[in-house]
């Protein structure tokens, strides 16, 4: 192997704090409460310490939330919690803002990244956020999808902090008790009310990089997708739950 682009997350910077148009010089966080931030962090470390090793060279790139057509686990577990009657209420300031990544914008950013991972390229050893440049509020960039699925997005709002706590003391219980998993992790609740985004610019010098999809052509693109999964999943509830009350 000559050349290897490994696929980190932006959750190797990210210890609790806001962060708001971050760059590739910000450190890894040391504050560990889950086994992907961990892992994300000890592999990315690797990766990049084995560039120029035996004449192999290496990159990482640090995706947002990953998006768009077959998509199975974004907006796949926000249909499970509206489905089971979980989103009551929306959590944390409308002015907190994330990124994504949009599917086709990130494998352009993959592709640019092999492309420049070569002998005295901008590439080799280096990590880059690629996402879309478009922060915005987590729930807002929910609200047309949700809506265009037939489900009324609610308007209380309640504090993040408060919830983040909450989802902390049931995690503690799910691990040392066997409680039923929480509804939330804790840093996904983080991710609803801190500012959660970062630069491209490192990705625009070194490779090139420019998102290819605005948000709004991506979600034009992958709407009937989504409502197709909603609908999906919809009527397999309904038939577990149909199937539940027949049993002898």
């Amino acid at each position: 192997m000559q050349r290897f682009v490994y696929t980190s997350s932006n959750s190797v910077v990210m210890g609790g704090q806001n962060i708001a148009g971050g760059d590739e010089t910000l450190p890894y966080t040391d504050r560990f409460n889950d086994l992907y931030t961990e892992t994300k962090v000890v592999a990315e470390r690797f990766v990049l310490a084995q560039n120029g090793v035996d004449g192999m060279l290496t990159c990482a790139i640090r995706p947002s939330g990953i998006w768009g057509n077959g998509d199975q686990t974004m907006f796949r577990k926000l249909f499970e919690s509206v489905l089971k009657g979980h989103v009551k209420v929306l959590v944390g300031r409308k002015s907190a803002r994330l990124d994504n990544s949009y599917v086709h914008n990130l494998i352009h950013g993959f592709i640019l990244a092999a492309a420049h991972l070569v002998p005295d390229g901008t590439a080799p050893g280096q990590a880059y956020f690629i996402n879309d440049a478009e922060p915005i509020n987590m729930f807002e960039f929910a609200r047309p999808v949700l809506e265009a699925c037939g489900q009324r997005w609610p308007k209380m709002r309640i504090s993040g902090p408060a919830v983040r706590w909450v989802m902390t003391g049931w995690q503690r219980l799910h691990f040392r008790f066997g409680f039923p998993a929480p509804l939330l992790e804790p840093l996904a609740v983080e991710r609803l009310y801190l500012d959660n985004y970062f630069s491209i610019a490192k990705a625009r010098r070194d490779l090139g990089y420019e998102p290819l999809f605005t948000t709004q052509q991506a979600l034009t693109e992958c709407l009937p997708y989504y409502v197709s999964l909603f609908e999906q999943m919809k009527n397999e509830a309904r038939a577990e739950k149909t199937a539940a009350t027949v049993k002898p």
